[in-house]
C-alpha cells in the first residue's frame, strides 16, 4: 500500500525560493571551496609525512627482548598480540579470551520512503505529489514512526527491547617483550562468532523487562485490539518466550524465523586471542606511539598477518588516495550544486512557460556542471602545484578541454536559435 500527498507551489513562493537558494549556492561554492583547499593539503600531507616514515623506519626482527638501540625509532615489527584478558558482557553471559569485543544491535522497524513527482503549471506554480510506501526492516536505530506521513502507520514502531551497540578491547596485550597501547589493539580487528551462554535469571530477568515494556504499550493503546497498521495486538500479564538464545545470537521476540514489529536482535563478535601482527610504529621503552614526520603529521600502521613494511606503506598510500577521492567526488558535487543554485533564478522566472524554464534550465544546468568541475580541478591544481606539477599541467589540459567544450555548446545553441528578419 502507498500514500499519497499533493502540494501547490505558486509562483511567487518559487522566485522567492529562487532568490533564497542563490544565497545558498553562493555560500556552498565558498565552503566546498575551502574544503578542496583542505582536502587536498590533507591529502599533500598524509603522502609526505608516509614519505619520511618510510625514510626513517627500520626493521626490527627480535621482539622477544626491549633492545634500547630501538628506542626513540620508528621501526616495522612482526609478532603475535596476546592477552589474558577476559572480555565480557554480563548482560547476555558473554565471556571470551580475546582482543576485541563487539555488541551489535538490529531492531525490526516500519520504514518509511519516499518518491516526488513536480508537474509544472502554465503561470509559473507547480504542483507535486509524494508518495510514501512503508517496508519493514532490521535497521541499527529505532525509527521514530511519530513523524510518519501516513496515519495508518504512525506511531506503530516499537522495540521488545533497548539495548546499547558497544565495544570492548583488551588493557594489557603484549607483543614479544613489549605492550601494545589502545590505538594499536583497536586496529586489531579479526572478528569471528563470539557464544552467548545466557542463564536462566539472565533470560527471565529479560522476560520481565520485555513484559514491563509490552504492559506499558497496552496501557497506552487500550489493550487488546488492532493497531493503525491492522495488525492484533494482544498483551497479557506474563510473556513466553520471548527470548532466545543461538549460537552468538539473542533473539527478543516470539518467533525468530518471522520476525514482526519491535522485536531485537543482538549479536556478538570477538577478535580471538594470540593473533599474528606487523606493526610500523615508534618504539617509546617497552611500548609503541606515533612517529612524528618533519612535518609535524603522524604515521603509524597495523595489519594482520606476517605484512612487509614496503607493503604496509604501499596500503597506507592507496588508502590516503581512496580517502582523497572519496572527499573530492563529494565536495566537486557540492561544488556543482551550488553552481546550479545560483542559477536557478532565471529557469523560475521563465516557468511562466513550463517548456521554456525547462529548456534554460537543463541549459544552465549543462554549464554550471561544467563550470563547477572547471572551478573544482582549478583549485585541485593550485593545492598540487608545488608538489607535483606534473599533476598540475594533466588537470590544467583538462579545464582547457572542459572550457573548449562549454564554447563549442554555446556556439551550437546560438546556431539552433531562429534569426530574425
Amino acid at each position: 500500500m502507498s500514500y499519497q500527498t499533493t502540494t501547490k507551489t505558486s509562483y511567487g513562493s518559487k522566485v522567492g525560493s529562487a532568490f533564497k537558494n542563490t544565497f545558498v549556492g553562493v555560500m556552498l561554492i565558498i565552503i566546498g571551496t575551502i574544503a578542496i583547499f583542505w582536502n587536498e593539503n590533507r591529502a599533500i600531507k598524509t603522502y609526505r609525512t608516509i614519505n619520511d616514515s618510510e625514510k626513517h623506519y627500520v626493521e626490527m626482527p627480535d621482539i622477544t627482548q626491549a633492545n634500547p638501540d630501538f628506542n626513540g625509532k620508528i621501526v616495522h615489527c612482526t609478532g603475535k598480540a596476546l592477552t589474558d584478558a577476559i572480555l565480557s558482557d554480563a548482560n547476555f553471559g558473554v565471556a571470551v579470551n580475546g582482543l576485541h569485543l563487539e555488541r551489535k544491535v538490529e531492531y525490526f522497524q516500519y520504514v518509511e520512503k519516499s518518491h516526488s513527482e513536480e508537474k509544472e503549471k502554465i503561470g509559473g506554480g507547480s504542483e507535486t505529489t509524494t508518495t510514501y510506501t512503508y517496508e519493514t526492516m532490521w535497521v541499527d536505530e529505532p525509527v521514530l514512526s511519530s513523524n510518519f506521513n501516513d496515519p495508518g502507520y504512525k506511531n506503530s514502531n516499537f522495540v521488545n527491547a533497548i539495548v546499547e551497540k558497544k565495544e570492548w578491547d583488551a588493557e594489557n596485550v603484549s607483543f614479544g617483550a613489549y605492550n601494545l597501547p589502545p590505538f594499536i589493539v583497536g586496529q586489531i580487528i579479526h572478528t569471528q562468532p563470539a557464544s552467548v551462554n545466557m542463564t536462566d535469571s539472565i533470560a527471565r530477568q529479560w522476560e520481565a523487562d520485555i513484559t514491563e515494556r509490552l504492559n506499558e504499550r497496552q496501557s497506552i493503546s487500550g489493550g487488546i485490539g488492532k493497531n493503525a497498521v491492522g495488525q492484533l495486538s494482544l498483551f497479557d500479564d506474563t510473556v513466553v518466550d520471548y527470548v532466545h538464545t543461538q549460537g552468538n545470537t539473542v533473539y527478543f521476540g516470539k518467533t525468530p524465523n518471522n520476525p514482526t514489529i519491535g522485536d531485537v536482535r543482538v549479536s556478538f563478535s570477538y577478535t580471538p586471542n594470540d593473533q599474528q601482527v606487523s606493526i610500523i610504529a615508534k618504539v617509546n621503552n617497552n611500548t609503541f606511539e606515533h612517529f612524528t614526520a618533519k612535518n609535524k603529521c603522524s604515521f603509524s600502521a597495523v595489519e594482520l598477518g606476517d605484512v612487509s613494511a614496503e607493503a604496509m606503506f604501499e596500503t597506507a598510500r592507496q588508502g590516503n588516495k581512496i580517502i582523497t577521492w572519496i572527499i573530492r567526488i563529494i565536495l566537486i558535487i557540492i561544488i556543482i550544486g551550488g553552481f546550479k543554485a545560483t542559477t536557478g533564478l532565471l529557469p523560475t522566472l521563465l516557468k511562466v512557460l513550463p517548456f521554456l524554464g525547462k529548456g534554460v534550465g537543463a541549459i544552465l544546468g549543462f554549464v554550471s556542471t561544467v563550470i563547477g568541475i572547471i572551478w573544482s580541478l582549478l583549485w585541485i591544481g593550485i593545492a598540487w602545484i608545488t608538489v607535483r606539477p606534473i599533476i598540475a599541467i594533466i588537470l590544467l589540459v583538462v579545464i582547457i578541454g572542459l572550457i573548449v567544450l562549454i564554447r563549442k555548446r554555446s556556439k551550437k545553441v546560438e546556431t539552433t536559435q531562429p534569426s530574425v528578419s
